[in-house]
């Protein structure tokens, strides 16, 4: 620098641009002026870069050569205009070049301006690459993030059917949350469907391939839960293993831990719950180390959790820990859609298990929309597992229903008239049996393969007995 600037030069300006702490990428492109604007020094890489022979424009007129168009604008003449610091793009005209520049003005000790030293950055060709190369990479991830939903979508979705609008939101959600360590509350009635919805956040998330621990503590006994839950030492209690035992919440780290029916836990072991969340550490039965774990939490209830706060019948504290992402199932009578979806997931499995080929009639799908469900997807499953084991015919009916689900709901068979003559009542029967096969089958092709009849004889028994016409 002493060899450049006169000694009574003030380089503050100068150094504090050059502090690493600018974090500015200065390249190695220089121009020194005077006070008046002429050119005094240009280092070697500036004339290279932009295409000017050694020489050519030191002594001549910063101002002149913003008047020529070579520079626009010129950043040492506003520097010296304005006296002042100036970061703007300046053009270099005859290579078509925009270069990112920073021109300080350099003062002598009475405050006179002595010199203007222009720096160029980096040039807007490279900042615009530097910013195709970021979108590019910002487009490539979000390319990649969403393969990667879409392949854990694609992994899950088999387990989880539905096409109902509140299915979809909470399929959105368990999607934003699937990969976070936060606790998640999952509620609604029984049989909806907890259990795989857990399951589901388990296999989308970046812990799929630890394990998924699921206990169901409305089935534990309340003198065994604590070691069921935490596990013991050796000799911790009468009959206990002589090796120990490893609990459910050990068995799920670096997995998730899926607690089902979590209202139904005591109150000691709320607490030792409560502190389990906080401390991540867990000790068990007559054991005096405290283990670390590293586990995702996921509880299940149907029952009103605020309203057992309220009756002293649940930690408030607890809730609180655990409901930070709330789902809440809607009942199946509240989701129709979902029932064709489901009702033809079950047949296919349970067809496949039993080794049956097997279709729903138009009158059992009737049936199937129209029935309350008060046992939800549970009920739905097992309903249609009976229904597959017991119909002997290929096409699943009403008339195979089970006594409890026989009422106002289920279409009702045609009475058989109890008077007449022989061909009367036979002829009647024979219109119950095309009605009936029409009603599942749909089309008279598919009536005259159901009734073993030709198509000619199906259409005419429809036209009779279906549309009236004889």
């Amino acid at each position: 620098m002493t060899n450049i600037f006169d000694e009574d030069i003030n380089l503050k300006g100068l150094l504090d641009i050059l502090n690493p702490e600018n974090n500015l990428v200065l390249a190695d492109d220089m121009m020194l002026s005077d006070a008046n604007g002429t050119i005094l020094r240009v280092s070697g890489n500036y004339e290279r870069n932009f295409g000017f022979s050694h020489g050519s424009i030191v002594g001549r007129s910063a101002f002149d050569l913003e008047a020529d168009g070579t520079f626009t604008p010129c950043i040492t003449a506003e520097v010296i205009r304005q006296k002042k610091k100036i970061t703007a793009t300046q053009t270099i005209n005859h290579v078509h070049k925009n270069v990112m520049t920073v021109g300080i003005p350099l003062f002598d000790d009475h405050g006179e301006l002595k010199y203007a030293v222009c720096f160029n950055t980096v040039s807007m060709e490279q900042i615009n690459t530097i910013q195709r190369n970021y979108q590019h990479l910002q487009d490539s991830l979000q390319q990649y993030t969403q393969e990667i939903a879409e392949l854990r979508t694609r992994a899950t979705s088999t387990d989880l059917v539905f096409k109902s609008a509140s299915m979809q939101r909470l399929w959105t959600l368990m999607q934003n949350t699937a990969n976070t360590k936060a606790n998640i509350l999952i509620t609604g009635e029984t049989g909806v469907g907890k259990s795989a919805i857990a399951k589901t956040i388990h296999k989308m998330s970046s812990r799929a391939d630890g394990p998924f621990i699921e206990v169901n503590c409305a089935v534990l006994h309340e003198n065994l839960i604590e070691s069921e839950l935490f596990g013991y030492e050796k000799g911790a209690f009468t009959g206990a293993a002589s090796g120990g035992k490893i609990g459910k919440i050990e068995l799920a780290n670096h997995g998730t831990l899926f607690l089902d029916e979590i209202g139904e836990l005591p109150p000691h072991i709320q607490s030792k719950l409560l502190q389990l969340i906080q401390e991540k550490t867990i000790e068990r039965l007559s054991g005096t180390k405290k283990i670390e774990l590293d586990f995702r939490l996921i509880v299940a209830t149907n029952r009103n959790l605020e309203v057992e706060v309220q009756r002293g019948l649940f930690r408030s504290d607890l809730f609180y820990r655990l409901n930070v992402i709330r789902i809440h199932i809607p009942p199946l009578r509240q989701r129709k859609e979902d029932i064709f979806p489901l009702a033809h997931q079950f047949l296919a499995r349970f067809s496949g298990e039993y080794e049956k080929h097997l279709t729903f009639s138009p009158r059992f799908l009737t049936f199937l929309e129209q029935y309350d469900w008060p046992g939800n997807v549970r009920q739905l499953e097992n309903l249609i597992e009976r229904m597959v084991i017991t119909v002997q015919d290929p096409i699943i009916d009403t008339t195979a229903l089970p006594a409890e689900f026989t009422g106002d709901t289920a279409p009702q068979a045609e009475p058989l008239p109890q008077q007449g003559t022989l061909a009367e009542r036979m002829d009647a029967y024979e219109g119950q049996i095309i009605r009936e096969s029409y009603r599942r089958c749909g089309t008279t092709v598919a009536v005259a393969k159901d009734l073993g009849i030709s198509q000619a004889t199906a259409a005419r028994k429809v036209a009779k007995y279906v549309n009236g016409r004889t």
